[in-house]
């Protein structure tokens, strides 16, 4: 049973829009085969994704303008989406393009596209109709990705962002230590960037093995993209690890999901055994992390008293809403 975000952390009472107008990742792209349709959440609406039979993949608002049926339960025909309902076909940028017993639907409706993209592993889409700002290029493809399953935080978006911007924690929650004085900077009215370097204090089997793969000088960037998506390098001089967390505002909170990379290599099933160390070595440090936002109401005003976490805010505050939350 769905459980309402606590009064005291309502989004709507936070700093930024409750949804920012960004980039979502969606899913996996692996679990959207070819000639495959399926429903996604988005925020406030419904959307439906579906990959072509070239490969392409595409995103299209849920339901047909004819008269409602969801697309979701569509047949998809070479580049087409046919309705399940009386097979209107609809291509990625929304037109409508065939309909049984007649000719010319130029003129006909067709459901709003929204600008999709893949990387790492994954499948994003922007919640409105044209892209503010290219989606992150994190990695390349020397990389191989893994993206899990969603994880919900009761809490609104900000606070569990703050969290990863919050440098005191870091001691008393992860049991790491500050080498050297963090830097933020924003790139683009988009993009914040966190900066700092950190030794491992704690003695836990992951805080050990962090240990020996870092020399125990580990160089960490933090990127926030747009309020939606987060990505982290961990330099750790023998190693690197990537990982990029999607964030989407639900009812009940926030739903994480997780995708983590490892570097190919030469050796058969080296890199798929990477990606479990790297999967076990982030979800240990974050897993202190989520339990204890759960249920969290946020003190802004706490908050802004931080030089770091001030500069988020501010940042959020800057950030484009959903163009449906606009109109509320």
């Amino acid at each position: 049973m769905a459980v309402p975000v606590p009064a005291g952390g309502d989004a709507a009472r936070l700093p930024g829009p409750v949804r920012p107008r960004a980039w979502y990742l969606v899913g996996p792209s692996a679990a959207l085969r070819r000639g495959q349709a399926r429903g996604v959440q988005l925020g406030g609406r419904e959307l439906v994704v579906f990959r072509s039979e070239t490969g392409q993949v595409h995103a299209l608002e849920a339901h047909c303008p004819h008269l409602g049926a969801h697309l979701k339960h569509g047949t998809v025909q070479g580049e087409l989406l046919r309705c399940p309902l009386h097979h209107w076909s609809f291509d990625g940028a929304g037109r409508c393009r065939a309909v049984p017993g007649r000719g010319d639907v130029s003129h006909l409706p067709g459901p709003q596209a929204f600008p999709v993209e893949e990387r790492f592993g994954g499948v994003l889409v922007f919640n409105g109709p044209t892209a503010l700002f290219p989606p992150p290029d994190v990695g390349g493809p020397e990389h191989a990705w893994h993206v899990g399953p969603p994880v919900t935080v009761r809490c609104p978006w900000l606070p569990l962002v703050a969290n990863s911007f919050d440098l005191e924690h870091l001691r008393t929650v992860h049991h790491r230590e500050l080498r050297d004085v963090p830097t933020v900077d924003t790139p683009d009215p988009f993009t914040l960037r966190l900066r700092y370097t950190s030794r491992v204090i704690g003695t836990g089997a992951s805080d050990r093995l962090m240990k020996a793969l870092s020399g125990n000088h580990i160089r960490v960037t933090l990127t926030l993209h747009g309020g939606t998506l987060m990505s982290v390098q961990s330099d750790l001089g023998r190693a690197r690890g990537m990982l990029l967390a999607g964030l989407t505002p639900v009812p009940e909170g926030v739903s994480v999901q997780l995708a983590v990379a490892a570097r190919r290599g030469r050796i058969p099933g080296a890199a798929a055994l990477a990606l479990k160390v790297s999967r076990w070595l982030y979800t240990s440090f974050l897993r202190r992390d989520l339990s204890v936002l759960d249920g969290m109401r946020f003190n802004v005003a706490t908050a802004t008293a931080d030089p770091v976490m001030r500069q988020l805010i501010d940042f959020a505050i800057g950030l484009p809403e959903d163009p449906n939350d606009a109109h509320r």
